[in-house]
């Protein structure tokens, strides 16, 4: 019998995976996040009708929530010194001819506005903070709050986002709340690729890469 975990952690499993190994290749993160996407894509799409609904109850509250989260992650860089683990900011366009640059982003956007909040959110909020309230986390209604539970999630969220984890920290509680508030995972996918879009279209039209990169230099 299939566990019922295995479809929510999986995709978060496989991207990790793929992410050390992209770690000791940072000269080929876009080549790299190609075949992240798409394994990582067909991973959460092999398991699509054992995972919970991610239709959202409340669209236009959950992309204001992704707009403020952005705001918040732009805004508050600049308080941060990357010191202990230096990002990798590579411009897409310095490294490869402009059709090549444009296929490269476009993959890099899907994984990043697409797989990346499904899977991260299937991961954080519908499995691990369920199941550490209660290790038959099925039995745990979506958005239950429990403080430890909140704030160990919120905690491991941020743990996976390098140096910018005191960014990571304010935007996991933030997603956290709508999730309690709306009990949808849904609004959380969404709010979250809101973010992640905004984000990324910021680094193109501000020439600022450092934000799609999250691989600490080796």
């Amino acid at each position: 019998m299939k566990s019922p975990a295995l479809p929510l952690i999986a995709p978060f499993l496989l991207f990790m995976a793929i992410l050390e190994i992209e770690s000791w290749l940072p000269n080929q993160h876009y080549i790299i996040y190609v075949f992240k996407t798409l394994a990582v894509g067909g991973i959460i799409l092999w398991f699509w009708r054992s995972l919970p609904s991610m239709v959202p109850t409340d669209p236009l509250a959950s992309i204001l929530v992704g707009i403020v989260a952005v705001v918040l992650w732009i805004g508050l860089d600049p308080c941060l010194v990357h010191y202990q683990q230096p990002l990798i900011g590579r411009d897409p366009f310095q490294m490869y001819p402009p059709a090549e640059a444009w296929m490269l982003y476009f993959f890099r956007m899907i994984g990043f506005v697409l797989c990346v909040p499904i899977m991260e959110e299937l991961f954080w909020r519908a499995f691990l903070m369920r199941w550490l309230i209660r290790d038959d986390f099925t039995s745990v209604p979506m958005g239950t709050y429990h403080h430890l539970s909140f704030c160990l999630t919120t905690a491991f969220f941020a743990s996976v986002h390098g140096a910018e984890w005191p960014l990571a920290v304010i935007v996991g509680i933030l997603y956290g709340a709508w999730f309690v508030r709306t009990k949808s995972l849904g609004n959380i996918i969404l709010t979250h690729g809101v973010t992640n879009l905004l984000l990324g279209l910021w680094c193109l039209w501000r020439n600022d890469w450092h934000f799609l990169a999250i691989v600490p230099v080796r």
